[in-house]
């Protein structure tokens, strides 16, 4: 029951997002694939990586604790190709384990979003206080297609899938924009046959020069 008033407030909510508020309550996604960059990486076309979410929280307004969340992940790039899907969600050492979408089937494919909801409620109330809370890793398949270049992933912020926090009284609050960057790079042989391609023909112009010559 809490799984379907959470889906309902979502939509309420993205209704009302434009509208400031001057309550304090905070909720902020933070990204972390423990490399050199936590919200961002290198990779090659058909590779995959993982990063953890966390959420840091602050109660106030009217969001009197954090009970659970709804979120999605999309391209930045709302246009074909899509090049990204979620292929593993694991809440392994979150306290939020009532998954929203039990039985997630992938990949979840973000065409622009992945069409799933990926969150979780905590399994007792009350809720949580303030703090920075682990949610879950996510695992992401790059297509074996895509085009060397930067592309950016983010948890949505707009329309029926908007991405929220809930509190045990059903009162919710919208998770701001985070990103992941992805730089994708072409693979270590192909890069080194575009060079062999390159000097190859480098020397084919030089012996046609001397024979010109």
């Amino acid at each position: 029951m809490k799984k379907h008033l959470l889906a309902a407030a979502a939509v309420i909510t993205c209704m009302f997002a434009a509208i400031s508020v001057s309550s304090a309550q905070t909720a902020v996604f933070s990204y972390d694939d423990h490399n050199v960059v936590p919200n961002a990486g290198t990779y090659t076309p058909g590779s995959s990586f993982t990063f953890s979410i966390s959420l840091a929280f602050t109660a106030g307004g009217t969001i009197a604790n954090l009970e659970g969340l709804s979120y999605w992940f999309e391209q930045q790039n709302p246009n074909a190709p899509f090049n990204f899907a979620i292929t593993l969600r694991d809440v392994t050492g979150s306290q939020f384990t009532d998954l929203q979408t039990p039985g997630l089937t992938y990949p979840q494919t973000m065409t622009p979003q992945n069409v799933k909801d990926l969150g979780a409620l905590l399994p007792t109330t009350p809720g949580l206080g303030n703090g920075s809370y682990f949610i879950a890793n996510i695992t992401v398949s790059i297509s074996p297609s895509a085009a060397p270049g930067t592309y950016v992933i983010e948890n949505t912020t707009t329309g029926g899938k908007t991405s929220v926090i809930t509190d045990d009284q059903g009162h919710t609050f919208a998770i701001p924009q985070a990103t992941y960057t992805i730089t994708v790079v072409p693979e270590p042989a192909a890069a080194s046959l575009f060079i062999l391609g390159g000097l190859g023909a480098a020397a084919v112009r030089f012996v046609r020069r001397k024979r010109q010559s």
